[in-house]
């Protein structure tokens, strides 16, 4: 570190600020300085109670990249607090949009497969989200949309709404095939075939059907 860079304390501090661009730069900074130190800390943070230091060490989290996933799956295994679950799923969308081109590794794949049927709605709620941005990455669909095709014979019908949501802007005929057969199975609930055809629908005024 250059003597001109400012400290490890001075930077954690600014992620507090309530600039948004000094805490974006912070998390910048932190990620090039002191990676390594950060880690620990900013899996404090995601324990505050305060939205505000939560949201931003779960960014932060993302600018370090694939080094915060080890760290992000262990703390989903091991807490019992759905904001702090839910947080670590959101930290996903973070790191893959800091590294697009990089695969992520298999148990990232299984967390979130596990997150879906979380028994917080909110943590459930979160992996279809990610799980959707993921679907929009070239190296990540063919990983992503059997997990989505499978969240559309869930029991809960907002997880189907979240992944036929999903599958509806995906290039895949398999998406085609799921979401036609939602809608013409009249065993399914009329909400569920209601969103299935929404989604073909969707697909149509896409043109992907």
């Amino acid at each position: 570190m250059s003597p001109s860079a400012p400290s490890f304390d001075s930077l954690f501090a600014d992620l507090c600020h309530p600039n948004p661009n000094i805490r974006f730069d912070a998390c910048l900074l932190l990620a090039e300085h002191f990676p390594d130190d950060s880690l620990p800390k900013l899996f404090e943070m995601m324990h505050d109670p305060d939205p505000g230091v939560y949201r931003t060490a779960v960014k932060a989290l993302g600018v370090l990249g694939h080094r915060s996933l080890p760290g992000l799956i262990q703390l989903f295994t091991d807490s019992d607090n759905g904001t702090v679950r839910a947080c670590c799923v959101k930290a996903i969308v973070q790191v893959s949009v800091h590294c697009p081109d990089q695969v992520f590794p298999l148990q990232v794949l299984k967390m979130l497969e596990a997150a879906m049927d979380d028994s917080n709605p909110v943590v459930a709620q979160s992996a279809l989200m990610t799980l959707g941005h993921l679907s929009k990455q070239t190296s990540e669909e063919d990983r992503v949309i059997p997990l989505l095709i499978k969240a559309c014979d869930s029991s809960n019908i907002a997880h189907v709404q979240g992944a036929a949501m999903s599958l509806a802007e995906i290039n895949s005929p398999l998406v085609n095939e799921c979401l036609k057969s939602l809608a013409e199975d009249e065993l399914k609930d009329s909400l569920v075939r209601d969103v299935a055809q929404a989604s073909l629908e969707r697909r149509q005024s896409l043109g992907l059907d």
